[in-house]
């Protein structure tokens, strides 16, 4: 009788074991060129999760973030996930992609190239994002929408949380956001209609001010763009780069222009267009405003897909 108890306690235990290891993310103890192989075996991307193990949000990461089972689900069917130390067997990892920040996280192909960098601290819906960013931007069957077909997220309804870095370096996180926030799309620097708007919109600040409002612009263009979108506007605002398209994407705003308007802009343009976003496919968001509540909700909006056509100031501060 004592023996079963004893049987039945160790399969218990077992079968708990066993649950548990399935939740969150599964990191394989294998080195990159291990992972390549079996990366091409699966069909997945590689994930590396590059720590050290002095780094205080590398240890929060691993105790809330990677435990979550949403992301165990997403990850563990897409990504070989790696869990690698960058002061010990990373070291050629950190010296090959020039890290200085931790944690810091590779997403690699089958054969070891780099498809996007992210570094710092995430919570669970935060890099869910970032994963399925990754997985939208290396599906080649994904359809491109155009002008026509994009129509922009409506009043009502919440938008996730999203997080990217501002032209000071800062982190903008929605959900950290506990007022009303103002998010102005606008399509890069080298737009004469965009730079207009956004001289003209700083004639809100007092009024933002009054009414505890953030104004954020969104662009999809690279920090050293934006600083001519600084330069060109004299804009105090916050403006973030929306790497991969992602914040567009969440507000249903991105679009691929018709190929004689990409081959205008390309020909007039040439690298200030085309080599100023995250890749060259030329997708641009429509030049969209939208008020969010406290609780990330949207409360109103200006959509239009005439890139002329901008929310006038007086309507804003009218929601407000």
């Amino acid at each position: 009788m004592f023996t079963k108890t004893i049987y039945t306690l160790f399969f218990l235990i077992a079968i708990s074991f066993n649950a548990q290891s399935k939740t969150g993310i599964n990191f394989q103890t294998k080195n990159l060129e291990e992972a390549k192989k079996l990366a091409q075996q699966e069909n997945k991307l590689i994930f590396i999760d590059l720590y050290t193990t002095w780094c205080g949000p590398c240890k929060l990461m691993k105790k809330n973030t990677f435990p979550n089972p949403e992301l165990g689900e997403l990850f563990n069917k897409n990504f070989i996930s790696l869990y690698i130390d960058a002061e010990k067997e990373g070291t050629e990892l950190a010296k090959k992609f020039k890290i200085v920040n931790y944690p810091s996280f590779l997403f690699l192909d089958q054969n070891g190239e780099l498809v996007q960098y992210e570094y710092g601290y995430y919570n669970a819906a935060q890099f869910l994002n970032v994963g399925q960013s990754v997985l939208e931007k290396r599906n080649p069957n994904k359809k491109n929408k155009t002008l026509e077909e994009v129509k922009g997220k409506m009043v009502g309804e919440t938008i996730p949380d999203f997080t990217a870095k501002d032209q000071f370096e800062k982190t903008f996180s929605l959900s950290q956001e506990k007022k009303k926030t103002v998010l102005v799309f606008i399509r890069g620097q080298w737009c004469p209609y965009c730079n207009k708007y956004i001289e003209s919109l700083q004639n809100l600040t007092p009024e933002l001010q009054s009414k505890n409002t953030r104004l954020v612009i969104i662009s999809p263009e690279k920090p050293e763009f934006i600083e001519k979108t600084i330069s060109k506007t004299k804009t105090a605002y916050s403006i973030l780069y929306d790497e991969n398209y992602r914040i567009a994407e969440l507000f249903d705003v991105l679009h691929t222009p018709e190929k004689k308007t990409l081959d205008f802009y390309e020909k007039h343009l040439g690298d200030d267009f085309r080599k100023s976003r995250s890749d060259e496919s030329g997708r641009l968001p429509v030049s969209a405003t939208y008020i969010l509540d406290e609780n990330q909700k949207i409360i109103w909006r200006h959509f239009n897909p005439d890139y002329k056509e901008r929310a006038s100031l007086e309507d804003i501060l009218k929601q407000l």
